[in-house]
């Protein structure tokens, strides 16, 4: 079905193209993924009793742990000659993420980026700057490659200053921003800042991405900027960047439900809940070759609408993100476990589980984030120029590892230990300004 056609289908169409898919990969996944068929047998269930969509609640879930645990091959489901690229993410495990895609995934991710961007406004005549962390590197590419498909002439991220930016922005004539809502305002604050008349600009849309885009900053940057705002949402271990996005009408992101069933369960007992009830994102993919996901729980809360848009698509559209009820923290569009910064610290202190205080605030308009470990005689005998040495290097490793910069401060263990959990050896606290 062509890909304009698709975002139209009736009801009882959609529900024909689900079952379908579903007992497609459920198939696959039983037959080639050793993982799935015995948590589908621990389940009480076999490939064989996914009769209709209703039976998808019979199905076990998947957690970012299980990605990991099964790395590197463990949840491909077709023969490595098949896979042309591999993607590996950090986890809170010992073990990265391995996501491998076949020629057909990144087909389907770019027609799935190249649809959100158009969806944005995004045409073969524009100019569209990406302005993402380096943390962010996945879902960059993603957007790159979907505006190449589009047409549009693409600045990707570098590190340069944001004043450096914002006369890439003005020379270059930049017509459609990418960035966080975060980074948006910060940008703006700066064009204030250094005087820049918006006038000068030639900006007509921003691309919201990693973040909730609230109605205050919506406002703010169309009013700052003088665009159109456009909210977006993905997660990299499914389809990337182009999951869900706004339309015209601003109701909501509309689901890219031709590539994934969607799902909203209560997170604390798993139940499914009906449309307009807050709680988990689960999705289903039904068109990924190399790395289906069967029920994979997101960790971020939001509702679904199942009506028509009055665009007229019929998929259904999820509300802008109200939290999470994982235990990763999200720094500016990058979501960290505070399990795998313990790690990463514990690796560097040479497999000295060190208490840690991750201390967030925010500073013109961007969360930053200071790390307060724990260090005394007992677990460094050093000399203080070594101490400097190994901070500097910690902060070093960080900022290539995470992809967002960190600052590193010494502190005696009894200045944070009501703050840090006993049993995780990490606290992290967020203060608001």
């Amino acid at each position: 079905m062509q890909n304009d056609k698709v975002e139209y289908l009736s009801p009882d169409a959609w529900r024909q193209w689900h079952t379908e898919l579903l007992q497609s990969t459920v198939n696959r996944a039983w037959d080639r993924i050793p993982f799935y068929r015995k948590a589908m047998e621990e389940a009480g269930v076999t490939k064989d009793d996914i009769a209709s969509l209703d039976d998808i609640s019979r199905l076990p879930f998947t957690t970012r742990d299980d990605l990991s645990l099964n790395y590197p091959y463990g949840l491909f489901s077709v023969p490595l000659r098949d896979i042309v690229r591999i993607h590996t993410l950090r986890s809170a495990q010992a073990n990265p993420i391995a996501l491998g895609y076949t020629e057909s995934d990144l087909r389907h991710r770019r027609a799935l980026s190249a649809r959100f961007l158009s969806a944005c406004g995004v045409t073969p005549d524009d100019i569209v700057q990406i302005c993402l962390d380096p943390g962010m590197s996945n879902i960059w590419q993603d957007i790159r490659e979907g505006a190449e498909q589009i047409g549009a002439l693409v600045i990707p991220p570098d590190s340069i200053s944001t004043g450096a930016r914002l006369r890439v922005l003005a020379d270059f004539k930049t017509t459609v921003l990418v960035t966080t809502p975060s980074y948006g305002l910060h940008l703006l604050s700066c064009l204030m800042r250094e005087d820049v008349p918006v006038a000068s600009l030639s900006l007509k849309n921003a691309v919201l991405v990693g973040e909730t885009l609230t109605e205050e900053t919506r406002s703010r940057l169309e009013d700052g900027f003088s665009v159109d705002t456009w909210s977006g949402y993905g997660i990299f271990e499914a389809l990337g960047a182009g999951m869900a996005y706004e339309c015209s009408q601003r109701s909501g992101l509309h689901l890219a439900m031709d590539h994934f069933i969607p799902e909203i369960i209560n997170p604390e007992t798993g139940r499914q809940l009906p449309p307009g009830e807050p709680g988990e994102l689960v999705i289903t993919t039904v068109t990924a070759r190399a790395n289906p996901l069967i029920r994979f729980r997101t960790g971020d809360i939001t509702s679904i609408v199942t009506e028509p848009c009055e665009c007229g698509r019929t998929t259904w559209r999820m509300m802008p993100v109200s939290g999470h009820c994982d235990n990763l923290v999200s720094l500016r569009g990058i979501r960290i476990s505070p399990e795998y910064i313990a790690n990463f610290i514990a690796e560097r202190a040479g497999g000295v589980r060190l208490p840690c205080l991750m201390i967030l605030r925010r500073r013109d308009h961007l969360m930053t984030m200071e790390l307060r470990i724990a260090i005394g005689v007992e677990n460094f005998s050093g000399s203080l120029p070594e101490l400097h040495r190994w901070i500097r290097e910690v902060e070093q490793a960080f900022e290539e590892t995470i992809g967002v910069a960190c600052r590193v401060k010494p502190v005696e263990a009894a200045s944070i230990q009501d703050r840090v959990p006993a049993e995780s050896g990490i606290g992290v606290v967020e203060e608001r300004s």
